[in-house]
């Protein structure tokens, strides 16, 4: 089962998301007023988003309620009265993922909407964040990123994670497509499901790691300066890595002759709302460094390079075409 279409889900805002859960769970509470259903019903006439958001989320809706029944009012309460983001996506995590391992023995972490509730590191749309977890490892998220983090371990769910372990013992680093040894100091990006890339890349930037593939099996050392794909076909031959891996983690996106839509398709990630870009200029290429924390800014700079224009429509869907 998937909430979202192929391709619809990086359109949806997180906050939109949490938002939906949230009215998910009241619903389903024991506790919901004619109020509650009324202020529910206003959420999602506010903006087309909100009610296709519901709509996703109204089918897992009956599932759960078939399952699991009403949830405990006093959890419910907690979660929804949570001051803090962090409370309130451990207080839902706990209420949805319950009601979704009751019904029918369905893993939450198998859908990929789910995983920025259910991980214990996750970033919204245009965020970064910076980790430090002990003394020997750092790391950083892009936007739109899910982690779990276990001793001596860690799950990538979505998004892409750098990595800089400088210890002696051995890390794991895991995604659905592969799992990647580190027996030493070892600089990293780790990836999944972004645009226009297989399933899960690794691209070693320092040191030694040993990479196994989910679906075959095969095992490979990749080295500083290599980098290698997977999915669930299996695992691609290895590549050099690009000399632009880091750039993300100073906030840049940069373009080496690259498609106006796949400038398109990376700034997206980063901006609330949605950015499409006209087939009529999908292939002009460019060049440049480009701020992915200020995607708007970035909209703009395009428009000086190229015979572009954009259009921008209640400040949240926005169109690259032709000037």
């Amino acid at each position: 089962m998937s909430l979202f279409r192929a391709g619809e889900a990086g359109a949806i805002d997180p906050q939109v998301l949490e938002q939906g859960l949230a009215w998910m769970v009241t619903l389903q509470s024991g506790v919901c007023s004619a109020a509650d259903q009324q202020a529910c019903l206003r959420w999602r006439n506010e903006h087309p988003q909100h009610e296709r958001v519901w709509q996703r989320l109204n089918g897992l809706n009956r599932d759960l309620r078939a399952g699991a029944g009403a949830m405990p009012a006093e959890h419910v309460r907690s979660a929804l009265q949570a001051r803090s983001l962090a409370t309130r996506r451990g207080a839902l995590k706990a209420l949805v993922g319950v009601g979704v391992l009751a019904c029918g023995g369905w893993q939450a972490r198998e859908h990929q909407w789910l995983a920025p509730y259910t991980s214990d590191y996750a970033t919204a749309t245009g965020e970064r964040r910076a980790l430090q977890l002990g003394s020997h490892l750092a790391g950083q998220l892009d936007t739109r990123t899910a982690l779990d983090v276990a001793p001596s371990r860690l799950m990538l769910d979505s998004g892409r994670l750098w990595l800089s372990f400088t210890g002696a013992d051995a890390l794991t680093v895991r995604t659905r497509d592969v799992s990647i040894e580190l027996a030493g100091p070892a600089r990293l990006v780790v990836s999944r499901d972004l645009p226009e890339q297989p399933a899960s890349l690794v691209q070693v930037l320092s040191g030694q790691v040993q990479v196994t593939s989910s679906a075959s099996g095969a095992v490979a050392t990749l080295t500083a300066g290599q980098g290698q794909a997977f999915a669930l076909g299996g695992s691609a031959a290895v590549t050099a890595v690009n000399t632009t891996a880091e750039a993300w983690t100073r906030g840049l996106l940069v373009a080496e002759r690259m498609p106006l839509v796949s400038v398109a398709r990376q700034l997206d990630r980063y901006r609330r709302g949605i950015l499409r870009c006209d087939s009529s200029v999908a292939q002009l290429r460019v060049s440049g460094s480009f701020s992915i924390d200020n995607p708007e800014a970035s909209l703009d700079l395009l428009t000086r390079l190229l015979p572009v224009k954009v259009n921008r429509v209640l400040g949240y869907w926005a169109t690259l075409q032709a000037a």
